[in-house]
């Protein structure tokens, strides 16, 4: 997703708060005001939401967007969407004349940014006429409750998911392996995290790495596997189950910025080499102490990530290993990969070492 970092830059008078525009319907509509709104992503702005609003502001006299957030595009849409995160979605459509406010709709779905605001007239495209789906019905009664109506323009249909569709398919994209350490890459934490019970207050995100991510899932197809050690289990500090938990919540972390991982990868093992140097001090649980083990720099969790996705390496136009060890460093060189290491870089620094 394509992030933007001072908004101030991109902002208008048009793009009010909820609150304020629930104020500024109910004043509109004591002034006998007609009021109209049009509800969804309206990622990539493209001449069909041009049209359709105007369409919708000749049948009303004055018209409010609302503009899906991120986190909810993303979920409806999946990986690598929204393109353009809310404040540059809600800006390019307060530029337009038709549109005389944009607001922001931190909801899920469309029946509530209808009960909230209340309109006159609810406007969705032609392709709804006669439409069944729950999703639309439910917008029916939402804009029935409040005493409106829904009205339908009569617009050509254009889908931005078919242009996004079109640009990956058919412009030419590249297939990217993207390899991604855990601990101290994706996250900040680097010391056996799940060791302390609070480790959900300990857990942060770094959202340079994540920016890059985002940035080469937008501009390529991507295939992205996280791989860990986790020695921790071996150490007795957490077992699988917690790290599992671990991975869940980074994962439902990164859906909600717009990222899917494709498959989670950990090795809880150590070898029995170190057990054997480090037996005095760490009390090992054995069960995780082996001859020969699948950690990095080995590059075993990679291909099996890639058997469970029925992927071959060869296949693919790049390889990029990210994370911030000498193993990741090493694992990088055993798959004929390029390396990026994090420490203490910024986003647009990595995003120079791609280049």
């Amino acid at each position: 997703m394509i992030n933007v970092t001072d908004k101030t830059i991109f902002n208008s008078k048009k793009i009010v708060l909820l609150e304020e525009s629930a104020k500024i319907i109910t004043e509109l509509k004591l002034k006998n005001k007609r009021i109209g709104l049009c509800h969804g992503g309206f990622d990539l702005l493209h001449p069909g939401h041009i049209k359709h609003f105007e369409s919708a502001k000749e049948n009303c006299d004055l018209l409010f967007v609302s503009v899906t957030s991120d986190r909810f595009v993303s979920l409806r849409k999946g990986s690598g969407r929204p393109v353009f995160n809310e404040q540059l979605r809600a800006y390019s459509i307060a530029t337009l004349e038709a549109v005389d406010y944009v607001v922001i709709s931190d909801f899920e779905k469309g029946v509530q940014i209808i009960e909230t605001l209340q309109p006159n007239y609810y406007f969705k495209g032609p392709d709804y006429i006669g439409k069944n789906t729950s999703g639309i019905n439910m917008e029916r009664e939402a804009i029935s409750r409040v005493g409106g109506e829904i009205r339908y323009t009569n617009d050509p249909k254009l889908s931005t998911t078919e242009i996004i569709d079109y640009i990956k398919n058919e412009l030419d994209v590249k297939e990217i392996l993207l390899v991604i350490d855990r601990d101290g890459t994706i996250i900040k934490n680097d010391d056996f995290l799940g060791k302390n019970e609070n480790w959900k207050r300990e857990l942060e995100y770094n959202d340079e790495v994540i920016n890059l991510i985002s940035h080469l899932q937008t501009k390529n197809k991507t295939t992205k596997i996280v791989v860990s050690n986790q020695a921790g289990v071996a150490r007795g500090y957490f077992n699988t189950k917690l790290v599992e938990e671990i991975n869940d919540t980074i994962d439902e972390e990164l859906k909600k910025r717009g990222i899917l991982i494709n498959s989670w990868q950990f090795c809880p093992d150590v070898d029995s080499k170190y057990a054997e140097k480090k037996k005095d001090v760490i009390n090992f649980d054995y069960d995780y102490v082996k001859e020969k083990t699948k950690r990095k720099p080995e590059n075993s969790m990679v291909f099996d990530a890639l058997k469970e996705l029925g992927k071959d390496i060869t296949k693919f136009n790049d390889i990029i290993v990210i994370g911030n060890q000498e193993d990741d460093k090493l694992l990088a060189k055993n798959i004929n990969a390029k390396f990026i290491d994090v420490n203490e870089k910024k986003y647009k620094q990595m995003l120079i070492e791609l280049s």
